[in-house]
C-alpha cells in the first residue's frame, strides 16, 4: 500500500459521509460491501463501496458510474480496485494456501460480471485472464469452481449455457 492511496483515503473518509450540491465533496462511502467466506481458514475482512462525485455543469453533485473498493490495512483504509459497475458483493476464497478475492458486480441491466484478484496483506491484486460475464446475472461460486449461465439466441430460439470454471493465479480454466 502506497502512501498516496492511504492519504487519498483518509480524505476520503473524513469528507464521505454528506454531499451538498453547493461544495461538492469528491468521494462519498456509500456502504459497505457484503462480504462472504469459503471457509473458516479466511479472516474477517472489510471492504466499503465507494462513488466518486462530481458537479455537473448545471451545478448539480453526481456520483460517476464507477464504484471503487476501500479496503483497510491494520484499520488505515485505501482504494484497492475500480470497478466499472455498482453493487458489488466480494466471496473470500482460500485455494493451494493462496488467497482470493472475487467481486461479483452488476453493469447495466442483467449483466453481471466476476473479477478475480489475489488478496495480500489487504491489497487486492488483480489477476490476468479472469473476467467473466452472465447475461441473466446468474454467477455462482460453488466448492471452489465458477458456474456462469447465459442464454444466446440461435436461429430464433433461445439456448441456456451453463459453462463451469475453474481458476488459479494464470487466470481462469473452463472445465471440461
Amino acid at each position: 500500500m502506497t502512501l498516496y492511496k492511504s492519504i487519498f483515503a483518509v480524505l476520503l473518509l473524513t469528507s464521505s459521509h454528506f454531499a451538498a450540491a453547493s461544495d461538492c465533496i469528491q468521494i462519498k462511502v456509500i456502504k459497505p460491501i457484503v462480504v462472504q467466506f469459503s471457509s473458516d481458514d479466511v479472516k474477517s475482512k472489510r471492504f466499503d463501496q465507494v462513488k466518486l462525485l462530481h458537479e455537473d455543469k448545471s451545478g448539480i453533485c453526481l456520483p460517476t458510474l464507477d464504484t471503487y473498493v476501500l479496503a483497510y490495512n491494520e484499520g488505515v483504509p485505501f482504494i484497492a480496485a475500480r470497478l466499472k459497475g455498482h453493487t458489488p458483493n466480494i466471496t473470500l476464497i482460500k485455494k493451494d494456501e493462496i488467497e482470493y478475492a472475487l467481486i461479483k458486480y452488476h453493469t447495466g441491466n442483467k449483466l453481471q460480471v466476476l473479477k478475480g484478484y489475489q488478496y495480500v496483506d489487504s491489497d487486492l491484486i488483480e489477476l490476468p485472464n479472469f473476467t467473466l460475464s452472465s447475461n441473466l446475472s446468474q454467477i455462482n461460486i460453488v466448492n471452489g469452481s465458477i458456474e456462469v449461465n447465459n442464454t444466446e439466441l440461435v436461429k430464433n430460439k433461445v439456448i441456456n449455457q451453463l459453462a463451469y470454471y475453474d481458476f488459479d493465479l494464470t487466470g481462469i480454466h473452463k472445465k471440461r
